[in-house]
């Protein structure tokens, strides 16, 4: 019980001095976006976040196992669509450090309402959506579709929620249009051991977390729909929860 509570402190105290040391950086790098230099902001929030992120997750002491990096397509001139399941609050943390580039996140708008990681989010090009405003909601999706065709690679939780230790959720179909509309290839990704690692009992669990990466499947030459929407989203759940169930099997969770 005393080790978790001083894991437990640890993590918030990474937070908070994550807070107070890059808000001067978040602030100057803002400035740079508003006077044109966009490129070089982007690349420089990104290697900060990952930074970040590693001290979270290596300090708190979790074990990381990445699997599949190199299914991960080279960088062209479109951006790619990063799926996901959506185990726990960390997932958004072990994506930035093992996607390999920049990333953008389409995050339910609540999350403007989160201190700083509001911020953050804003700065990586993230787009928040109202889900319960089908016509907001489009108009999200249409944002990260312009992103996606401009070379910038999204990720995307297709759940709509944290599964808390459910198992792999039903898909919304909508949210791949994000990849259908913009002729991008989907990275299928999943994520398992971020439920235990905190969520579970509310206190930090250091221990395995798991991040593998599917083969891409190409979306391009297929025309936009709800059919083809719902075929790629079959596909695309039914790589991930093999992937999971392979790390099940490598890393078994926690009794």
């Amino acid at each position: 019980m005393i080790k978790r509570f001083f894991v437990t402190l640890y993590s918030f105290c990474a937070i908070g001095f994550g807070v107070v040391i890059f808000i001067p950086i978040v602030i100057v790098l803002s400035v740079t976006n508003l006077i044109g230099l966009r490129r070089m902001s982007n690349k420089l929030i990104y290697k900060i976040v990952k930074f970040a992120s590693k001290i979270i997750v290596f300090g708190i002491g979790f074990k990381l196992f990445v699997s599949g990096q190199k299914n991960i397509p080279p960088r062209g001139k479109t951006g790619l669509c990063f799926v996901c399941n959506h185990s726990g609050i960390l997932d958004i943390l072990l994506l930035l450090i093992t996607a390999g580039r920049p990333l953008g996140f389409i995050s339910k708008k609540e999350i403007v309402f989160v201190p700083f990681i509001n911020l953050w989010l804003m700065l990586l090009g993230g787009i928040f959506m109202d889900r319960n405003n089908p016509r907001k909601a489009l108009i999200a999706i249409n944002n990260g579709i312009k992103k996606i065709k401009s070379g910038h690679s999204m990720a995307i939780f297709p759940e709509g929620t944290r599964s808390r230790g459910q198992g792999l959720l039903p898909f919304k179909t909508g949210s791949f249009r994000l990849a259908t509309a913009a002729g991008a290839d989907i990275v299928p990704v999943a994520i398992s051991g971020t439920y235990d690692a905190f969520e579970k009992t509310g206190w930090v669990q250091p221990g395995p977390v798991c991040v593998s990466f599917g083969k891409a499947i190409e979306t391009s030459g297929r025309p936009d729909g709800s059919e083809t929407r719902q075929y790629f989203s079959d596909q695309t759940r039914a790589e991930i929860d093999l992937l999971l169930k392979q790390q099940a099997k490598e890393h078994p969770p926690r009794p």
